[in-house]
């Protein structure tokens, strides 16, 4: 288990500068290039910090790798987030469609905003920070996610199916950013403005309330 070193626990000002210097330096080369590929002496040397700061804040590779994915996953889940206090108070049709526009909000910014990036190549080629990353923030945006679609089915419902369906729902919008290649081969048209992103969320919002809605009078599976 790599643990990051706390940042009370860092010390003085410069201390802190420079663990903010390596998380800056080593963001865009773990994006590009990958976990093992990226060499702690060029994220050190990008820093203008000694590669031993690297063991010193972070314990590891690894740890600052940890890092890395932590601040830039909460900057997106900041600037996007699934839900707010203020949306939790709305209608369950309501909740859906701001969970999906913001999910695909955080799918269609990759073009110019790497924050999801790392996120993505985790998921793509895992490394052990995988279970760093789903204990401290998959899980978390999941429980969201299982929260809205309970709130739309509006009945019993066992864990199991929630998780279909809240997986049925993510999926319909991840799926337009890991098979962007060969949607855009195929002739699908993907989201270039916001107007648009919104206009594919109203979509996958009516789709997936009809299914969930639809599954009210459905009978239990095996029945």
């Amino acid at each position: 288990m790599y643990r990051i070193r706390p940042l009370s626990a860092v010390g003085t000002d410069s201390s802190a500068a420079t663990r903010a210097a390596l998380i800056d330096a080593a963001a865009p080369m773990f994006i590009a290039q990958g976990f093992e590929s990226t060499r702690t002496r060029d994220i050190a040397d990008k820093a203008k910090a000694n590669v031993s700061a690297i063991n010193y804040h972070f314990g590891s590779k690894m740890g600052l790798y940890q890092a890395v994915i932590k601040k830039q996953s909460e900057a997106m889940i900041e600037t996007y987030p699934l839900e707010t206090a203020a949306v939790r108070e709305s209608d369950p049709a309501t909740r859906l469609h701001w969970l999906v526009l913001n999910l695909l909000r955080r799918v269609f910014t990759t073009h110019e905003d790497d924050r999801i990036k790392i996120c993505v190549r985790e998921f793509v080629q895992p490394t052990e920070a995988l279970d760093f990353l789903v204990n401290e923030i998959v899980k978390h945006q999941f429980a969201i996610m299982k929260s809205v679609v309970a709130a739309v089915l509006a009945r019993d419902a066992d864990e199991a199916e929630i998780h279909r369906f809240a997986v049925s729902v993510v999926s319909q919008c991840y799926h337009y950013g890991m098979a962007e290649p060969m949607l855009t081969r195929l002739g699908v048209k993907l989201p270039e403005t916001d107007a648009e992103i919104v206009e594919l969320a109203e979509h996958i919002t009516r789709f997936s309330l009809a299914g969930l809605r639809a599954s009210r009078g459905a009978p239990p599976q095996g029945k």
